[in-house]
């Protein structure tokens, strides 16, 4: 069927036309509206290209920023770790110098120690010194009052002399007189031959005498002049006084004898003097009494030990290797029986091992002692290594203990209370600080402190084990607070 054999009338002809030039209409507007479209779409394009073009540079820009950013982030974290192990270094550092400086305080202390253990023995030595000076003008003035006795002994001698001389005469006149008298004549020269041997053996008692007190006073100047030490110098006083005791003694047996013109007098005088103990014998006899005293004491009382047991004494201010030595050859080798010394131990030791008087108490033997003592017992189950502080608790742990504690049972203080803890021996600002930190401020709390303190507050300022104890805090914190109490 022909789709245009219908178009026959005009009508159709028109309606034909005017659908064909609506679609022309149409397409041309659509052609329109498309250009304009098209070109609306290129000029955006256009823009999108040119924005795309811009992120790109911009883009670029950042990749480079970022790479620059990166070798920085590089070089900062080198500088950064560096830093890191500079610090680490620092704080091993400084953790050994902390070591040193309490090894030099210790070594600053011992030295404090021995400086006034020093002190003490120059102290005791000048007036060891003193008395044998005193001694030394004593014997002088002995020696010048020997020799005005001996003065007058010859003018005894002299005198005596004239007797015997007026005697012969007196005999010559008796032989005169009585020439029959045979037996009167032989015993006044019998008497006359007594008298004789009398004076000759007192002239040679008399130049020996004065030979002697010539020595001794050779013997004086030489003491006095002697660089030896006092305790040589005290051993020849003695001897010295002991010759010149024997020699006044001996003058008066002269004086006597010249006198009483009787030989077995002077003899008998003489033994007796020979027979006498000296003084260096007397000595022996008071030093073997008191090591026996000493020997009896460690049986009955002290304690006995042997070498096996020994304890290093010289750990006890005042005592070195000479003293240690003499107390082991005593039997005295621990902390133990030191600590267990009395009043009549110290006197008897004091003999035996022939030391100052008084020494033992002024450096304080027995309460040192006892402070080994009592650290050895609390310390049998840990090995402690000198120099190097150990803890059985951690510090922070130790810490929150020592604050419940002190808010407990012990006397509470704050910063307005503070006393100057510097002043206890053996505490520093380091310290100090330390122990302030902890709510520890007055002598009163220190001299507070238990064992069950101490150990805790070791723990808790990281301090050397036993330090406190041999530093004797809390007897000097007591002091200190009864000295601020009375004033």
């Amino acid at each position: 069927m022909n789709i245009f054999s219908n178009i026959a009338t005009t009508e159709s002809l028109y309606l034909f036309l005017w659908l064909l030039g609506a679609f022309l209409i149409g397409l041309i507007v659509g052609w329109y509206i498309w250009g304009v479209a098209k070109r609306a779409l290129e000029a955006e394009l256009e823009s999108w290209k040119a924005k795309y073009k811009g992120l790109s540079d911009e883009h670029e820009a950042l990749k480079i920023e970022m790479e620059s950013l990166n070798t920085t982030h590089a070089e900062l974290k080198a500088d950064y770790d560096w830093k890191a192990k500079r610090l680490h270094d620092i704080e091993t550092e400084k953790g050994d110098l902390h070591t040193k400086i309490y090894g030099l305080k210790d070594k600053l202390k011992e030295a404090d120690s021995s400086r006034l253990a020093f002190g003490n023995q120059i102290e005791g030595l000048n007036a060891s010194y003193n008395g044998a000076k005193s001694e030394i003008d004593t014997l002088e003035l002995k020696v010048k009052g020997l020799e005005a006795e001996i003065e007058a002994a010859g003018k005894t001698h002299a005198d005596l002399n004239l007797k015997v001389e007026a005697l012969e005469g007196q005999l010559n006149d008796t032989k005169t007189s009585y020439g029959a008298s045979n037996d009167v004549s032989a015993a006044l020269e019998a008497d006359l031959e007594t008298a004789n041997g009398t004076i000759s053996d007192l002239n040679a008692k008399i130049t020996g005498l004065e030979s002697n007190i010539t020595e001794y006073k050779g013997m004086v100047v030489d003491l006095q002049s002697s660089g030896d030490d006092l305790k040589a110098a005290n051993a020849r006083l003695a001897v010295l006084e002991g010759k010149i005791a024997g020699l006044t003694e001996q003058l008066d047996s002269a004086k006597t004898d010249l006198a009483d013109c009787h030989a077995a007098k002077a003899e008998l005088h003489a033994a007796a003097i020979m027979a006498a103990p000296s003084e260096e014998e007397k000595k022996e006899v008071t030093v073997d009494a008191a090591k026996a005293a000493v020997a009896a004491a460690l049986s009955a009382s002290i304690g006995t030990a042997t070498i096996d047991d020994k304890d290093d004494l010289t750990n006890i201010k005042g005592i070195g290797e000479f003293i240690e030595n003499k107390l082991n050859d005593l039997g005295i080798y621990t902390f133990r029986q030191i600590a267990n010394f009395d009043d009549e131990m110290v006197a008897n030791i004091t003999r035996a091992i022939e030391f100052f008087p008084g020494r033992i108490q002024r450096d304080e033997w027995i309460p040192q002692a006892k402070g080994f003592v009592g650290e050895s017992q609390a310390g049998s189950d840990v090995i402690e290594v000198e120099g190097a502080p150990m803890s059985k608790t951690s510090a922070e742990d130790a810490r929150t203990q020592v604050r419940e504690i002190l808010s407990s049972k012990f006397p509470t203080a704050s910063a307005d209370d503070k006393d100057d803890l510097k002043v206890i021996s053996g505490v520093g600002p380091f310290i100090e600080e330390k122990l302030n930190n902890l709510g520890i401020f007055t002598y009163e709390q220190v001299g507070s402190f238990d064992k069950k303190m101490v150990d805790m507050i070791t723990d808790a300022i990281e301090f050397f084990p036993g330090r406190i104890e041999r530093d004797q805090w809390v007897k000097q914190a007591k002091g200190l607070f009864d000295a601020k109490s009375n004033d």
